[in-house]
Protein backbone atom coordinates (compact mmCIF):
# COMPACT_ATOMS: atom_id res chain seq x y z
CA UNK A 1 0.00 0.00 0.00
CA UNK A 2 2.91 2.17 0.42
CA UNK A 3 4.41 1.78 -2.60
CA UNK A 4 0.89 2.30 -4.22
CA UNK A 5 0.68 5.81 -2.35
CA UNK A 6 4.25 6.62 -3.37
CA UNK A 7 3.72 5.96 -6.91
CA UNK A 8 0.79 8.02 -7.05
CA UNK A 9 2.10 10.94 -5.33
CA UNK A 10 4.95 11.11 -7.64
CA UNK A 11 2.75 10.76 -10.33
CA UNK A 12 0.29 13.49 -9.14
CA UNK A 13 3.11 15.73 -8.18
CA UNK A 14 3.61 16.22 -11.73
CA UNK A 15 0.40 17.99 -11.85
CA UNK A 16 1.02 20.04 -8.74
CA UNK A 17 -0.39 18.33 -6.05
CA UNK A 18 1.27 17.49 -2.66
CA UNK A 19 1.21 14.33 -1.33
CA UNK A 20 -0.12 15.22 2.07
CA UNK A 21 -3.17 16.81 -0.37
CA UNK A 22 -3.20 13.34 -2.07
CA UNK A 23 -3.49 11.39 1.30
CA UNK A 24 -5.89 13.67 2.34
CA UNK A 25 -7.91 13.59 -0.51
CA UNK A 26 -8.42 9.57 0.14
CA UNK A 27 -8.87 9.67 3.76
CA UNK A 28 -12.59 9.98 5.58
CA UNK A 29 -12.47 13.35 7.73
CA UNK A 30 -14.05 14.38 11.11
CA UNK A 31 -14.56 17.85 11.94
CA UNK A 32 -14.31 19.66 14.90
CA UNK A 33 -14.44 23.39 16.43
CA UNK A 34 -10.53 23.14 16.46
CA UNK A 35 -9.47 20.01 14.30
CA UNK A 36 -9.61 18.31 10.84
CA UNK A 37 -8.74 14.73 11.47
CA UNK A 38 -8.24 12.35 8.34
CA UNK A 39 -8.13 8.63 9.22
CA UNK A 40 -8.44 5.45 7.39
CA UNK A 41 -11.02 3.34 8.85
CA UNK A 42 -13.93 3.75 11.85
CA UNK A 43 -11.55 1.54 14.01
CA UNK A 44 -8.71 4.37 13.77
CA UNK A 45 -10.89 7.23 15.05
CA UNK A 46 -12.49 4.97 17.51
CA UNK A 47 -9.52 4.11 18.82
CA UNK A 48 -7.69 7.75 19.18
CA UNK A 49 -11.23 9.39 20.85
CA UNK A 50 -10.67 6.34 22.87
CA UNK A 51 -7.21 6.84 24.11
CA UNK A 52 -8.04 10.57 24.64
CA UNK A 53 -11.30 10.04 27.16
CA UNK A 54 -10.09 6.59 28.63
CA UNK A 55 -13.57 4.99 28.19
CA UNK A 56 -14.86 3.24 24.38
CA UNK A 57 -16.92 5.42 22.15
CA UNK A 58 -18.07 4.21 19.59
CA UNK A 59 -17.81 7.33 16.65
CA UNK A 60 -20.47 6.83 14.43
CA UNK A 61 -22.89 6.67 17.72
CA UNK A 62 -21.96 10.14 19.18
CA UNK A 63 -20.23 12.28 16.88
CA UNK A 64 -20.82 15.06 19.32
CA UNK A 65 -19.05 13.32 22.02
CA UNK A 66 -15.94 12.80 20.29
CA UNK A 67 -15.73 16.13 19.19
CA UNK A 68 -15.93 17.68 22.88
CA UNK A 69 -13.35 15.32 23.57
CA UNK A 70 -10.75 16.43 20.96
CA UNK A 71 -11.96 19.93 22.13
CA UNK A 72 -11.61 19.50 25.45
CA UNK A 73 -8.18 18.63 25.27
CA UNK A 74 -7.27 21.68 23.28
CA UNK A 75 -8.86 24.38 25.50
CA UNK A 76 -7.19 22.03 28.42
CA UNK A 77 -4.17 22.85 26.59
CA UNK A 78 -4.34 26.63 26.15
CA UNK A 79 -6.27 27.34 29.27
CA UNK A 80 -2.92 25.91 30.85
CA UNK A 81 -0.29 27.84 28.10
CA UNK A 82 -2.45 30.91 28.90
CA UNK A 83 -2.33 31.35 25.02
CA UNK A 84 -5.39 31.32 22.94
CA UNK A 85 -4.34 31.76 19.47
CA UNK A 86 -7.50 33.45 17.63
CA UNK A 87 -9.35 31.21 15.11
CA UNK A 88 -6.94 28.22 16.40
CA UNK A 89 -7.05 25.29 13.77
CA UNK A 90 -4.95 22.02 13.67
CA UNK A 91 -5.11 19.32 11.06
CA UNK A 92 -4.60 15.50 12.79
CA UNK A 93 -3.41 12.50 10.97
CA UNK A 94 -3.81 9.54 12.16
CA UNK A 95 -1.73 6.31 11.59
CA UNK A 96 -1.53 3.08 12.57
CA UNK A 97 1.77 1.70 13.92
CA UNK A 98 4.88 3.67 15.23
CA UNK A 99 5.77 6.77 13.48
CA UNK A 100 9.60 7.76 12.32
CA UNK A 101 11.64 6.99 14.81
CA UNK A 102 9.15 5.09 16.94
CA UNK A 103 7.25 8.66 17.96
CA UNK A 104 3.94 8.30 19.27
CA UNK A 105 3.37 11.29 17.75
CA UNK A 106 4.73 14.67 16.10
CA UNK A 107 4.15 18.32 15.46
CA UNK A 108 5.31 19.35 11.95
CA UNK A 109 6.07 22.66 11.57
CA UNK A 110 6.46 22.88 7.66
CA UNK A 111 3.01 21.82 7.20
CA UNK A 112 1.09 22.37 10.63
CA UNK A 113 -0.04 18.84 10.91
CA UNK A 114 0.05 17.20 13.95
CA UNK A 115 0.41 13.29 13.23
CA UNK A 116 -0.51 10.18 15.84
CA UNK A 117 0.05 6.62 15.99
CA UNK A 118 -3.59 5.54 17.03
CA UNK A 119 -1.49 2.53 18.52
CA UNK A 120 0.59 4.72 20.77
CA UNK A 121 -0.80 7.83 21.48
CA UNK A 122 -2.64 9.18 24.59
CA UNK A 123 -4.32 12.21 25.58
CA UNK A 124 -0.98 13.26 27.28
CA UNK A 125 1.14 12.73 24.16
CA UNK A 126 -1.49 14.12 21.95
CA UNK A 127 -1.89 17.75 24.85
CA UNK A 128 1.95 18.20 23.96
CA UNK A 129 1.74 18.30 20.20
CA UNK A 130 -1.11 20.48 20.45
CA UNK A 131 0.91 22.76 22.63
CA UNK A 132 3.54 22.87 19.94
CA UNK A 133 1.12 24.05 17.66
CA UNK A 134 -0.59 26.24 19.97
CA UNK A 135 2.83 28.14 20.29
CA UNK A 136 3.87 27.98 16.49
CA UNK A 137 -0.08 29.97 15.77
CA UNK A 138 0.46 32.19 18.84
CA UNK A 139 3.54 33.86 18.90
CA UNK A 140 4.18 35.91 15.40
CA UNK A 141 8.03 34.81 16.16
CA UNK A 142 8.06 31.23 17.46
CA UNK A 143 10.08 30.79 20.72
CA UNK A 144 13.36 28.54 20.18
CA UNK A 145 12.54 24.81 20.07
CA UNK A 146 13.90 24.28 23.63
CA UNK A 147 11.62 26.45 25.54
CA UNK A 148 8.70 25.09 23.53
CA UNK A 149 9.65 21.55 24.49
CA UNK A 150 9.67 22.97 28.30
CA UNK A 151 6.16 23.95 27.89
CA UNK A 152 4.94 21.23 26.50
CA UNK A 153 6.14 18.68 28.78
CA UNK A 154 4.83 21.07 30.93
CA UNK A 155 0.82 20.93 29.58
CA UNK A 156 1.67 16.58 29.37
CA UNK A 157 2.84 16.61 33.22
CA UNK A 158 -0.44 18.73 34.39
CA UNK A 159 -2.86 18.20 31.84
CA UNK A 160 -5.64 17.33 34.60
CA UNK A 161 -3.86 18.10 37.61
CA UNK A 162 -7.17 20.44 38.13
CA UNK A 163 -9.38 17.66 38.44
Amino acid sequence: MKNLFGIVCLALSLHSLSPAAVWAQSQKTFQTKYTTIYYDADADINDFIWRLGGQKLEFARDPQLASYRIDRLVDQVQALLDMFPANFQIVIYLHRGPLTANEAAYYEKSTKIIHVSVDYASDGVVAHEIAHANMEAYFPIAPPSKVQEILAQYVDKHLWSDY
